[in-house]
């Protein structure tokens, strides 16, 4: 089984990193696709039925919490992941209304090594 993955990120370096990370990791698992924007992420969701999304909050036009929400009357099980450079309280309640899976803050390189650092 291949899972389908899509990585929908404003900021085209960060998209482009995560991409390559996911890659090197699930080459030969994992189909992937990108979005520029909440709008391009809900037409690639429906048109490849993809499972997996990591959806960054802020984008123009279409934010990934609306697109999350759109996706969320569609589909109770895709999984959704947040990714996101603002650490408000706001947006995590949010992403906890549509049944996020996890919310991640950017950089996420970063962020992950701090957490090891502080276990």
């Amino acid at each position: 089984m291949m899972y389908k993955i899509l990585v929908a990120d404003d900021e085209s370096i960060e998209r482009k990193v995560l991409l390559k990370k996911l890659r090197a990791r699930y080459d030969g698992v994992a189909l992937f696709y990108e979005a520029e924007n909440g709008r391009e992420a809900l037409l690639k969701y429906r048109e490849e039925d993809l499972r997996i999304l990591i959806l960054d909050i802020e984008m123009p036009g279409v934010t990934g919490l609306q697109a999350a929400e759109e996706i969320r009357k569609e589909d109770k099980d895709t999984v959704i992941i947040f990714l996101t450079a603002f650490d408000e309280f706001s947006y995590a309640k949010k992403a906890v209304s549509v049944h996020a899976l996890d919310y991640l803050l950017k950089p996420i390189l970063k962020a992950r090594q701090n957490a090891l650092r502080e276990k």
